[in-house]
């Protein structure tokens, strides 16, 4: 049964790699008012979105078999944070669109939009980096 776990770290590449190219399509397509990158972009964001929460589910299971050292509790506290923050800045990105229709084409709001979708591409890359720093720097799972 131990060879199945963690999970989490098995479930966190889809996501990261769906949420990144979700942000850029969109961005790209709302700057050059494309409507399909834009649709193709959020259904990204979606499938990003749900693998996250997917894996922030495992990762909250998984937290139970890292070393309960200062540096790991501190990064894994970290890693949550950042976590949490981007399912909030993705949801709100999937989400502000469907509320105002007017806000991608022609509107001030649209760089607020691409400000958000900026602050959850680099909201990604800190949980990121955070996960990667407790597998490779840590040794979290792994030893």
């Amino acid at each position: 049964m131990d060879a199945f776990f963690p999970f989490h770290p098995r479930l966190v590449h889809f996501p990261i790699g769906l949420t990144l190219v979700g942000v850029g399509v969109v961005a790209a397509g709302v700057l050059w008012r494309r409507p399909q990158w834009i649709a193709c972009g959020r259904f990204s964001l979606l499938l990003g979105w749900i693998g996250a929460a997917v894996a922030a589910l495992a990762g909250l299971l998984d937290q139970s078999r890292a070393p309960a050292t200062e540096i790991v509790t501190r990064t894994i506290n970290q890693h949550i944070t950042a976590g949490i923050a981007l399912l909030v800045a993705l949801g709100l990105a999937l989400y502000w669109p469907l509320r105002d229709k007017k806000l991608l084409f022609g509107t001030r709001r649209r760089w607020a939009y691409l400000g958000l979708l900026l602050l959850a591409a680099v909201l990604t890359l800190i949980a990121a980096g955070l996960g990667g720093q407790l597998v490779y720097g840590l040794g979290v799972g792994v030893r």
